[in-house]
């Protein structure tokens, strides 16, 4: 159904956030199973594909646009690639204080940096996270990889952000006619100073 809609806007969907997804999807086991019972839905009608999340529902997709795939912990090198064979112009979405938060890990940054992926960065919602900081996941994600230098999840956090959102024409990066808002911060900072 939501493949049918109309794309006037980036479609998100929450990407294999857990190991338990692709376990559903691969084998129709793992811990979803209970989940579903235990909210009382039926789901007798679902079929395991054989492939991972990602490599079942992506193919629904045909029509070109953004999507903003968001978590990703659990993404491997294959669906990458198979992801950057999709009509869909694709931005993984970091959430990694939520990520910590549901499964003590984060995703395999190599991976996708390797494929010169777009990433970008959020917090999923207060329901997984202490704070909706976008400042905070950054600092996060620079603690567990000092290899990537800053400015590089800070582009991830804003360029790329608002191009994913189709809002760079307006957001996003210091250019002329645009209004990104001027923030000033350290590494030390707490919260983020207007």
């Amino acid at each position: 159904m939501l493949a049918g809609l109309a794309e006037t806007s980036p479609i998100t969907i929450h990407n294999q956030e857990c190991f338990a997804e692709n376990m559903l999807y691969e084998t129709r086991t793992g811990a979803f199973l209970q989940f579903y019972q235990n909210f009382g839905m039926d789901i007798s009608g679902f079929r395991e594909s054989g492939k991972t999340s990602l490599q079942t529902y992506l193919p629904y997709f045909r029509s070109p646009g953004n999507m903003l795939l968001v978590h990703n912990t659990f993404t491997s090198e294959e669906d990458i690639l198979f992801a950057q064979s999709s009509t869909k112009n694709i931005y993984w979405s970091l959430c990694p204080n939520a990520n910590i938060y549901i499964e003590d890990t984060l995703p395999y940054l190599a991976l996708f940096r390797k494929h010169g992926c777009k990433m970008t960065v959020g917090t999923d919602s207060l329901a997984s996270n202490h704070q909706l900081s976008v400042w905070e996941e950054v600092k996060t994600l620079h603690e567990h990889h000092m290899e990537i230098p800053l400015s590089e999840i800070l582009n991830w956090a804003t360029l790329n952000g608002a191009e994913a959102l189709g809002i760079a024409d307006t957001f996003g990066s210091f250019e002329k006619g645009k209004r990104p808002g001027v923030v000033n911060v350290d590494k030390e900072s707490k919260s983020v100073r207007i």
